[in-house]
Order: C-alpha cells, then sequence, then structure tokens
C-alpha cells in the first residue's frame, strides 16, 4: 500500500498533513476492537475479515486524487473528490470493493443497489450494516483528528451514531460504547508545515513532496512531526436500568400512577401493545419514560402538527433536566412536513437550535405519521438518507405511535402496514389511543393491551343549542379560558376579526408555521397560569393537546370530535367545565352524523357528561372499516425495494412519493417566508372563479461545487408526484389570519378513466376555453397551459355499527374458505 495524505489541518500559522498510512491504519484498529455479534452496531464474524480488508484500503484513492482549492472564503481546503471509486487492486474481494465505492454514499438508492448485488451470496441485508460500520469508524477517526488538531469541541455530526464526552487531556468518554475491550488507545501522527497565505498549488507541493519523503523512510526538514495519543472510555453512566419508575418521575417532580407503573414493567421486554387511557391520564410519560430512563431513541409518532407542538414543550423540559442530571448532551428532534429543527440541551442548561440534516440523531424524534413513512421508505435530502431505514430498524429504537383512532382510509392502511413490518423486524413499539374501535384492534399485530382503569371523570355540562348564537355564548363568558371550534377557516379568521383584541387568538392548519407555534406557545401560557383567553380554531387543534379550558363551544360535529374536543375542557378535573354545541345541521361535503345522533345531544342537554354521558357519546360513534387497495400495493412496493432488495421496484421509488393520506397532491402556497401546504383539489374552479397565478415547480438541484440548491423552474405538463408546486398567494395577506381564502387556480378536465384525475393549468386570462374533448398532457395548446394529471382517491369504507366488526365482502369470505 503506497502512501499518501489522509487528511489537511489549516491552523493560523500552520498546515498540517496527517498520512494516509495513519489514517486507514487508526479506521483499522476502531474495527478490530469492535464487538461481534447479532445486534445492533456489533461485527458479524461471516463478514468481518471483508470488512477489515476494505478498511484498509478503504482511501487508497486519496493517493490520486489529492488537490488542495480555495474554499470560497478568501482561504484554503482540500479535497479528494471521486476517491472512493479508485479501488486498490490488492482488493479482490467484490464485498469489499462494494464497500469502498460506497463508503461515502449513504443514500437509499446506493445502498439498495449495491447490497442487491449480494442477496444471492446471503449478504444483501448485511452489507447496509458493514458499510455503516465502516463509515461510523472513519467518521470518528475524523472527528477525534478534528478535537485534537483544530480544537473544535463540538457535537459529532449527525451521521455518527456516538456521543463523544471530553475525559480529562487527550481522553473521550464514548457512548454507546461498541468495543469488546475496556478501553481503546489511538496514536495520531501529523506533519506541520509552517504557512503564511501561499497559494493553493505551493502548499499542495509540499503534501506531495511530504508523501515522496516518507516512502522513502524520510521527513522533509521544513517539517516537524507531532505525535498524539486519544484515550477512548466508556461512559460509566451508559449502562442504564429501567426498573425503578419512583426513581425516575420523581426527576420531574412526578409521582407514576398505577398505569404508569405497569407500562414501566411491561416495556422492560419486547413491547408491541396497545395503550387504552382517556385523556388527560398521563398516556404520554407512561409511554415515553421507559425508554428515556434506558437511554434508547424514542421516536413519538403523531396524527397532527398541533400534537407535535404541543409536546415539544414537554419534552425540552425533560431532556433539559436530564442532561443535567446525567452530565451529558441530550437532543430533540421535531421533523414534519413543515419544519425540521434540532434542539441540543447541554449539562450547564444551555439550549442550541440548528436546523442542520438530523438523521435521527436525537434522544427523542417529534414527527408525523406522514413523515415518517417518507423516512421509512429512505427518502431525505443529501447522501445519507439510508441512515433513516437504518436507525429506524435498530432495536434500540421504541416506536410510540399516539391517538391512532384518527386514521382513516389511506392512512390507517399505511399505519397498519407499518406497524406490522416493524413487528416482524423485530422493533418495538406502543400503540396509544383515546378511543380504539374493535373493527381496528383485530387487524393490528399487538400482543396485549394496557387499559386505564375507570377513574372519575372530569366533570362537564353538555348545553345543545339547535338555533344558539355563539357570539351571544362567547360573550357571555368573557374573562374565562375558552375555546372556540368550527370547522371552516374562513369562518374562524371571520370571527377572530370580530373579536380581535387582548387574548383573543386565532389558530388553524393554514397558519403559517412560525405564527402558528407563536400562538400556540402564548395560549400554552396562557393556560398553565390559569389567565383568560379567547381561542378560536378549527378541528386542528382538537387532538389530545394539553389545554384545560374552563368553556366550549362548538359547531354541530360527529361524536367523535365532539369527544376529543371536550377532552379540552376541565381538562384538570378542578371545576365544573361548560360545552356547548351550536347548530342542527352538518356540511355533506365533510360526512354524515350518525343516526340519531341528534337525538342523543337533545337528551343530554343540560347533563353533567361525567355521568355516563360521556360513553354514550362514544357508543353513537360510528366507525367504517377503510380499504385503500392501491395503498397496500404502493407500500409493499417501496417494502420489496428499500428492504427486500427488489432492484425492480427502484422507478417507483424514484418519482419520491408515498400516498400517505390520500392520494391527493398538494400545493404550496407562498407568501414572502411563510408557506402552508394545500391539497390541489381545493385550488379546483369553474373558468369564471379562476385567478392568473403563476405556478412553478421547485426542485433541488446540485450546484457547480457540489452542494445542493433549490431552483424554480416553470411549470410542467404530467404527473404530479414527486413534485413540488409553488404559487405566490395572490390576495391581501395578514400573518394573524393566515392563507384563508384559497384561489382557484386549475381547471377540471374529463377524462375517459374515472380513477385518473387531470387538470389544465392556463396562467393567462385570455388563454381560451377548456378543449373540447380528452386532451393528453403532452398536448401543450399555447398560453403556458399546462394539463396535469394524479390518481383519485381509492380508499373505500365499510361501515360498521359501534362495537361491532364490519362484516366480510363476498371475496374476503371467499378467501377465508
Amino acid at each position: 500500500m503506497g502512501e499518501g495524505i489522509g487528511r489537511v489541518f489549516f491552523l493560523k500559522d500552520e498546515v498540517g498533513f496527517q498520512p494516509l498510512s495513519n489514517h486507514q491504519g487508526l479506521v483499522v484498529k476502531l474495527l478490530e476492537s469492535w464487538r461481534e455479534g447479532d445486534e445492533p452496531l456489533a461485527l458479524s464474524p461471516k463478514t468481518k475479515e471483508r470488512l477489515l480488508l476494505a478498511a484498509r484500503y478503504h482511501d487508497d484513492g486519496k493517493r490520486f486524487t489529492f488537490h488542495i482549492v480555495p474554499d470560497g472564503k478568501g482561504g484554503l481546503t482540500y479535497s479528494f473528490r471521486g476517491h472512493r471509486f479508485r479501488v486498490a487492486q490488492a482488493v479482490q474481494d467484490p464485498y469489499a470493493q462494494a464497500l469502498i465505492r460506497g463508503h461515502h454514499d449513504y443514500s437509499t438508492r446506493e445502498v439498495v443497489n449495491l447490497a442487491a448485488d449480494f442477496l444471492e451470496e446471503g449478504l444483501g441485508h448485511r452489507f447496509p450494516e458493514d458499510l455503516f460500520l465502516l463509515m461510523m469508524a472513519d467518521q470518528l477517526e475524523a472527528e477525534l483528528a478534528v478535537r485534537l488538531w483544530q480544537r473544535r469541541a463540538g457535537e459529532v455530526r449527525p451521521f455518527v451514531e456516538f456521543d463523544l464526552l471530553p475525559d480529562g487531556e487527550g481522553g473521550f468518554l464514548l457512548d454507546p460504547w461498541p468495543f469488546r475491550v475496556d478501553e481503546v488507545a489511538l496514536d495520531f501522527l501529523v506533519y506541520f508545515h509552517p504557512y503564511r497565505g501561499e497559494e493553493a498549488k505551493v502548499v499542495e507541493g509540499w503534501g506531495r513532496a511530504l508523501v515522496g519523503a516518507l516512502e522513502e523512510g524520510k521527513v522533509p526538514e521544513a517539517f516537524r512531526e507531532e505525535k498524539r495519543r486519544v484515550r477512548l472510555r466508556p461512559w460509566a453512566a451508559g449502562a442504564r436500568k429501567a426498573d425503578d419508575p419512583e426513581a425516575f418521575y420523581d426527576r420531574f417532580g412526578l409521582k407514576p400512577t398505577p398505569f404508569q407503573r405497569e407500562v414501566f414493567k411491561v416495556a422492560e421486554g419486547d413491547p408491541a401493545h396497545l395503550l387504552l387511557a382517556p385523556t388527560g391520564t398521563g398516556k404520554t410519560e407512561a409511554a415515553a419514560f421507559p425508554a428515556l430512563a434506558r437511554g434508547e431513541r424514542l421516536v413519538f409518532v403523531l396524527p397532527t402538527r398541533s400534537l407535535v407542538d404541543d409536546l415539544e414543550g414537554r419534552f425540552r423540559c425533560y431532556l433539559k433536566i436530564l442532561a443535567q442530571e446525567e452530565g451529558r448532551p441530550k437532543a430533540l428532534v421535531v421533523d414534519t412536513g413543515h419544519r425540521q429543527a434540532r434542539f441540543r440541551f447541554s449539562p450547564d442548561g444551555q439550549e442550541e437550535a440548528t436546523k442542520e440534516r438530523h438523521l435521527y440523531h436525537a434522544d427523542v424524534i417529534l414527527t408525523t405519521l406522514d413523515k415518517l413513512l417518507y423516512r421509512y421508505f429512505g427518502y431525505a435530502e443529501g447522501v445519507k438518507s439510508y441512515t433513516f431505514p437504518r436507525r429506524i430498524h435498530d432495536r434500540r429504537t421504541l416506536f410510540v405511535f399516539d391517538e391512532v383512532h384518527l386514521y382513516e382510509a389511506t392512512a390507517w392502511v399505511n399505519f397498519r402496514h407499518l406497524i406490522a413490518s416493524l413487528y416482524k423486524a423485530g422493533v418495538r413499539f406502543l400503540v396509544m389511543s383515546a378511543t380504539m374501535p374493535g373493527t381496528y384492534r383485530e387487524e393490528l399485530l399487538l400482543e396485549g393491551t394496557l387499559e386505564h382503569p375507570a377513574a372519575k371523570r372530569p366533570s362537564r355540562v353538555l348545553r345543545y343549542m339547535p338555533q344558539g348564537n355563539p357570539m351571544e355564548i362567547i360573550q357571555s363568558h368573557r374573562g374565562k379560558r375558552v375555546l372556540v371550534v368550527l370547522e371552516e377557516v374562513k369562518e374562524a379568521a371571520e370571527l377572530y376579526k370580530r373579536l380581535k383584541g387582548e387574548g383573543v387568538f386565532l389558530y388553524h392548519g393554514r397558519l403559517a408555521e412560525g405564527q402558528r407555534r407563536r400562538v400556540f406557545g402564548e395560549v400554552k401560557r396562557r393556560d398553565k397560569a390559569q389567565e383568560p383567553y379567547l381561542l378560536i380554531t378549527t378541528p386542528a387543534i382538537e387532538v389530545g393537546v394539553d389545554l384545560d379550558a374552563e368553556v366550549l363551544v362548538t359547531t354541530l360535529c360527529p361524536p367523535e370530535n365532539l369527544l376529543q374536543r371536550l377532552g379540552r375542557v376541565n381538562r384538570r378535573g378542578g371545576g365544573q367545565g361548560e360545552a356547548y354545541v351550536v347548530g342542527e345541521t352538518y356540511p355533506d361535503y365533510l360526512g354524515s352524523l350518525p343516526e340519531g345522533y341528534l337525538e342523543l345531544l337533545k337528551a343530554l342537554d343540560g347533563q353533567d357528561l361525567a355521568q355516563g354521558g360521556e360513553e354514550r357519546l362514544r357508543q353513537a360513534i360510528r366507525y367504517p372499516k377503510y380499504l385503500d387497495p392501491r395503498a397496500e400495493t404502493f407500500f409493499e412496493a417501496l417494502q420489496d425495494y428499500v428492504y427486500g432488495l427488489d432492484l425492480t421496484q427502484e422507478p417507483l421509488h424514484r418519482k419520491g412519493f408515498v400516498a400517505t393520506r390520500g392520494w391527493t397532491p398538494s400545493v404550496r402556497l407562498r407568501q414572502g417566508e411563510d408557506e402552508v401546504e394545500v391539497p390541489i383539489d381545493r385550488l379546483v374552479g369553474r373558468k369564471e372563479e379562476l385567478t392568473p397565478v403563476r405556478v412553478v415547480e421547485r426542485l433541488l438541484t446540485d450546484g457547480e461545487t457540489g452542494n445542493r440548491r433549490r431552483e424554480e423552474v416553470p411549470l410542467r405538463s404530467g404527473e404530479l408526484y414527486g413534485r413540488e408546486l409553488v404559487l405566490n398567494y395572490p390576495y391581501p395577506y395578514d400573518p394573524e389570519l393566515g392563507f384563508v381564502e384559497l384561489p382557484k387556480v386549475f381547471q377540471r378536465l374529463r377524462h375517459p378513466d374515472p380513477q385518473r384525475v387531470q387538470l389544465l393549468y392556463a396562467p393567462e386570462k385570455d388563454a381560451g376555453e377548456a378543449p373540447e374533448g380528452v386532451m393528453d398532457t403532452d398536448q401543450v395548446t399555447g398560453g403556458g397551459r399546462r394539463v396535469l394529471w394524479y390518481l383519485g382517491e381509492s380508499a373505500w369504507a365499510e361501515p360498521a355499527k359501534s362495537g361491532e366488526v364490519a362484516e366480510e365482502t363476498e371475496e374476503e369470505e371467499e378467501e377465508g374458505d
């Protein structure tokens, strides 16, 4: 193996060159010390020698690709671009060759395509883990080198699985500990040359001269040699136990309930349990605390962004306390379609927020089912996207799926398939619900059910007012904590404008991210301090959010929605809440109400629902059993590609699309820095309703320097899946009100296929009439017109009476025979 440059350090007055032999030798030493076994982060005896062979030569190509280049900031940097594709002739083993070629690209398609070559050998599913270990050892060595020579005592990069903590002079504590020995010592070697601002070619010449001299067993006089030893030891508190719920809850000034103690005990094993408990009974802590006590990665999956906002504050508080008590940093990731942020909590109480790629490198991840599905199938920007599937299937990760009874149609199909896949892979998860219908339970692979014992319900008096005036009710309760829930954003915004003043807030799903979080934060502050507020909202906030309003005013809604809204009233049970249901009609486009439901509301009028009324409402819920054959096929195809290494499904994965809640694509409305997503069918209208608006497509492209950036290009005809459409909001915009009015931008075209929705986009007002007959997507007829299409919704419901299992279809009966 020839000599080369492994790494370059640019210091104030010197340039340091680490020999390639030293860098590669240290990576090999790390892997030689690694523990073996079948658990995560362990070497496999079957492939250990092939992995070590790859490690010895993984950077051999740097001998031919070393260059010093300007960094674009007035300084210099170094480059080994393309070195992983130059495999040393000494490496003849195809498996080791593939590890070398892949060791700087852990993207989903790169990993799957390389791993598929070893399916017949029986090593296809081992390859991603070996590649991960090679890259981990490589980056761990790099992190240590940077901390030694450039004194960067920051956080390890998100791809690295470990946390590094200072351990005296020249020492670091590592958590988790991956080695079979109790201590690992690494000897770093760097040759320094004086630097006075010379240009790139001169500095590159120094490096090449050093390599030539080292190959002859010499060191040029201009260089000084420096060696440093680094000592790695395990973090003493890394081996955590979760056998004392009382002690762990006490860290946060809490005392566990019998239900929470039972969940703590069950979570010691391999849980795949359903937790049933009413709102306000501590389900969140019951599910989360066992994982936090064991130091596991906790992924909390929620159905709405309002729930993410609610839990974010609670987990930030918990992690901040744990960081100070344990003496090591903690991290929280918020990962939704609108937001990607990472918070780091230091033992000294400091908090740092970053927007870097997080790669699930955190103690707690708060996400939505929609976003999790994309991560599950390895979709992410950059070359580390397969980190998500790898960490999702790490058995040290615990998933908690909350409020799952809210998933419908396509979302339910995806959820059912997702937890079935996790179960088969041995990944632990808990499913939580305040109301889980029997028709849904039977479809889940669960080991058992833990149900919260019946407890005294908070007092809530229901008043049904078919002809009531919401304004009069609100005015009669000013000075209290009042929650008003309307079905439409426009209605909520109009009411807010009429009542706007001190303590009045508007919250809905079409507020920009920052405004939505500011409103929620202030309402939560007032709620905790028991200060009065009037929160006008839509169903966006009804689910699981920890509010303790005194009064609820809601328009008529189905019983499942009413129960959720009631859960925000007198949540703590400190008095008597009041709930007003106003109206006697429910919009057809929102669905239908159960038979006899209005009569039930009249019967409950004036009653305290704690005396059996809530149970009667629960019995009135009519849950359908949803089927979506297309979603089933889609999920299975992507599963076969990402985890089954079936390359025939690669074209589907390349589309970059997952039908998360349905088959209708979304469009982003934009006003300055503010953006929201709306389903494209909400922007469809008749020709006379259309608003001329320029719609563009936002692409992620590779820049000249290799950095990826977003670029906006003109809209093109064709299929809409996997594309990001953006339009500038054409109406007056008030951040407090949000994107209230929705412009009509697209016109529906006829198509002979009933499952295909075809739209005409005509940005110019005089673009002419919609064409007669069927228009193909490749027909562009002037005026900037484009023809777009997507699939119509395929889910259909088979209604089931409350508490009963829906009857099977004839096809299902035949299959059962």
